[in-house]
């Protein structure tokens, strides 16, 4: 079983206030890494800035499903060993934002395929 990172309802980071380190929790439920990833815009994090997905080009092909799918399976395929597929369910647009549901499979300890609900919000804000 894997660790990752504790993130609270916002999905914040959750850092323990006593002694200022990263909170780990198993993860049980590979929704919350797969959010994770999906919600940290491609080089946004100072220190790994290869790390996540390319907001932008989720935004430029949200009319165009089966490049949207593709790339974001190549992203979920190069940061999960055992990720299998992506299907986008639902695009939901507001305005300058836009929030793309998927459904994704992974391959559990076990060796079965088990498919969680994630997702991800992007917004076009600078990119005009």
């Amino acid at each position: 079983m894997s660790k990752d990172l504790a993130t609270d309802d916002s999905g914040d980071i959750i850092i323990d206030p006593e002694t200022g380190d990263l909170v780990l929790v198993d993860d049980d439920d590979q929704a919350v890494a797969t959010n994770i990833a999906l919600g940290t815009n491609e080089g946004e994090l100072s220190w790994n800035p290869g790390f996540g997905l390319n907001h932008l080009h989720v935004i430029e092909n949200l009319d165009d499903i089966p490049s949207l799918e593709a790339e974001i399976e190549d992203y979920l395929e190069s940061q999960f060993d055992n990720f299998v597929s992506a299907e986008i369910k639902d695009i939901k647009r507001n305005g300058r934002t836009a929030t793309v549901d998927l459904a994704v499979t992974y391959l559990d300890d076990s060796g079965e395929e088990t498919t969680v609900t994630a997702g991800t919000e992007v917004d076009n804000i600078g990119t005009d």
